[in-house]
Parts: structure tokens; C-alpha cells; sequence
């Protein structure tokens, strides 16, 4: 088999001391990295998918852990921060030398919003994200309730973080096919439900004068965590665009149309970034 018919893959890496997956597109590709901020109970290689994809569209595409995962103390989440996460991610930012394209899923999309008002990446993707201060979160739908009552303990009371299968199958993975959601389910692992409350209570502050550059808002139609009009509220605040998937859930890696919105993701950032 030839170089080039070889298929890309995911291999680990560690950035800053921060061990993670990256995906590394056929030699030649002048196109700027693309770094992934995850979202809540979610661990690096639930990028995979759509680091892949952009990997074959010529992206070097890299997610890292932050502290509490894969062995980046400490062990037990629940004295973890957001500013303990944000610091994570500024961290790693730093250390790949500025250029990289931030873009954040669910909470890792406040920390991308975040990050863009404290540096200036080249562009900045938010898919589903959580929102700042200023925006509801979230309306619950009547089949979401009894799972967002239960998890809601947890995050008032700052406790370890992890919804049930049952839970998550109402809040995040509806979408995702029933045959592999209990595969994607496990990938999961306890998270901070104190850094999680204050995104909730009072909301984290981003001033959209420090925000600048190209933005990318993206939700999906079928998502009961975050509400497709709470980002296009996020978008029209912060001077973005705003794309909406009507047939995309909350978890669009391992969703059907997970791919194509890989691919928007990708054609979007090409039409805005300068390449050498």
C-alpha cells in the first residue's frame, strides 16, 4: 500500500503535559490546527470522529484532557473549577503557539468563548454551547425533566458529576443510534458538577467587545440540552454565524449527520483563515 492510500489515524499525544488524541492529515497540508475543547464526562478520544474528518479535509486536529482525566490530577473531580478548566485550556492553547482554531462542544464551547475573549485565535467554533452569563441555558422538555431534576442534586451540591445511561439518553444522546449509544455512553467518566454549576448559576461573563474574529455558532434542532435559539442568541451577541442542523441532537460526533457537519466545520474555516 502506497503512502498516500494509507487511512489516517488517531494516535495519542501529550501537549504541556497534557495527554490527549491528534489526528495528522497527509504530509503537506498548510492548514492550521484545529484544537477541540470537549464537553462535561466526555474524555479526548470522543473527538475521534470529527478529528478524523478533518484530518482528511488537511486539518491536524488535536483534543487534550484537562485536569481530572486520564491520569491529570486530581483523581477526584469534584474540587475542580471552570477557571481550573479554563486555565487548562489557555494552557495548552499557548503551548501549540496561538494558531490554533479553537473549537469547543457543550461546556468546552463556553471555555472556546471564553478563551477567545482572553487571546485571539484565528477563528472559533462552538457546537451546542453551553452559553455565557446572560443567556438561558437550557428549556426543558417534558420528557427531559425527571433526568434534569436528577442530575440537577449534583450540580447544586458541587458532587462528582455522571448522569446514567438512562439520564444521558434523555439530556445528550437521544440522537445518537440505540445500537452503539451504550458503547459512546461508557467512553464517559465522572466530572465536576462545581465547575458546572457556576456556567448554571450565576452564568460565566464574556464581554462580546473582547471577542473578535471570525465565530462559528452551530446547534442542532433535535439537541434538548442546549436549545438551537439560545445559540443563535450566542451568535447574534458575539457578531458570529450561526448554523443549525435540524436533524443533529446534542452529541453530533457519533450521530448520523455527524460527518456532514464535520465537513461544514471545515469548508467554513477554510473560507476564513489566512493559508500560507
Amino acid at each position: 500500500m502506497s503512502p498516500a492510500a494509507r487511512p489516517l489515524t488517531v494516535h495519542s499525544i501529550t501537549v504541556a503535559g497534557y495527554p490527549g488524541v491528534e489526528a495528522r492529515p497527509e504530509p503537506g497540508s498548510h492548514l492550521p490546527p484545529i484544537l477541540w475543547l470537549h464537553g462535561v464526562t466526555n474524555v479526548p478520544g470522543y473527538a475521534s470522529p470529527f478529528l478524523l474528518e478533518f484530518a482528511r479535509m488537511g486539518f491536524p486536529a488535536l483534543a487534550l484532557a484537562r485536569r481530572g482525566r486520564l491520569g491529570v490530577p486530581p483523581q477526584d473531580p469534584r474540587s475542580i473549577t471552570f477557571d481550573d478548566h479554563l486555565a487548562d485550556s489557555l494552557t495548552v492553547f499557548d503551548a501549540l503557539g496561538g494558531g490554533a482554531v479553537v473549537l469547543g462542544h457543550s461546556q468546552g464551547g463556553l471555555l472556546a468563548l471564553k478563551l477567545a475573549e482572553l487571546r485571539r485565535p484565528p477563528a472559533v467554533v462552538l457546537l451546542a454551547p453551553l452559553p455565557p452569563r446572560g443567556i438561558l441555558a437550557a428549556a426543558p422538555r417534558l420528557q427531559t425533566l425527571p433526568a434534569a431534576f436528577s442530575s440537577l442534586g449534583a450540580i447544586l451540591a458541587g458532587a462528582r458529576f455522571q448522569p446514567t445511561l438512562r439520564q444521558a439518553s434523555a439530556l445528550f444522546l437521544n440522537n445518537v443510534p440505540r445500537h452503539i449509544r451504550e458503547e459512546v455512553y461508557r467512553q464517559g467518566v465522572a466530572d465536576s458538577g462545581r465547575a458546572l454549576r457556576v456556567a448554571y448559576f450565576p452564568g460565566v461573563p464574556v464581554d462580546p467587545g473582547r471577542v473578535a474574529g471570525p465565530l462559528l455558532c452551530i446547534s442542532g434542532g433535535l439537541d434538548r440540552t442546549i436549545p438551537a435559539a439560545a445559540v443563535g442568541r450566542v451568535a447574534r451577541r458575539y457578531g458570529g454565524s450561526w448554523l443549525n442542523f435540524e436533524d443533529c441532537g446534542h452529541e453530533f460526533l457519533h450521530e448520523p449527520q455527524g460527518p456532514r457537519v464535520a465537513q461544514e466545520i471545515g469548508s467554513w474555516i477554510k473560507a476564513q483563515v489566512q493559508i500560507p
